[in-house]
């Protein structure tokens, strides 16, 4: 009786669940994703996340790098004094770029952003996020989220940011 409860156990914990419970966990908090998103028009988009940081670096709303002496130029400007190494300055291949976001937050002061989806209209980025809650920015008094995206494709003429 024991090992046919035992089989009917396992056969529901492995053979229909397949472990799906375990799917979202990540170990460490700085995984790169890559997610899928598909557009209007069934154009997907790739996009990793490199880096997400809070400084207060003299940037536009958006940012879109296309040479490593770009990228270059802009870690420098995110390089942080107080620490002897740097962060791993990315590099692109043919038909890549980075896109760099600095949203102006307009729900939450100490907030942070989350890319939903990417879409493309005609030669133009749609960049849809939504404002999230963080707790160590909230307690640092923090309030200029970068995220910077490294995007598959050709560069857009322009990107346009839309929260939810």
């Amino acid at each position: 009786m024991k090992r046919v409860f035992l089989s009917i156990f396992l056969l529901l914990l492995f053979g229909l669940g397949g472990g799906s419970a375990c799917k979202g966990l990540s170990a460490t908090k700085n995984i790169v994703e890559t997610e899928l998103v598909m557009s209007k028009n069934n154009n997907e988009i790739k996009f990793s996340e490199v880096r997400r940081l809070n400084k207060d670096v003299p940037l536009e709303e958006y940012t879109i790098l296309q040479s490593f002496e770009q990228t270059l130029k802009l870690y420098s400007l995110m390089e942080d004094k107080r620490f002897s190494r740097s962060q791993p300055i990315p590099t692109l291949s043919e038909n890549e770029f980075l896109l760099v976001l600095k949203p102006i937050l307009k729900k939450q002061q100490y907030g942070d952003i989350e890319i939903e989806r990417i879409e493309e209209d005609k030669s133009v980025l749609k960049v849809y996020y939504k404002e999230i809650n963080n707790e160590e920015y909230l307690l640092n008094k923090e309030k200029n989220p970068v995220l910077i995206l490294k995007i598959e494709g050709k560069a857009p003429s322009g990107v346009k940011l839309i929260t939810s």
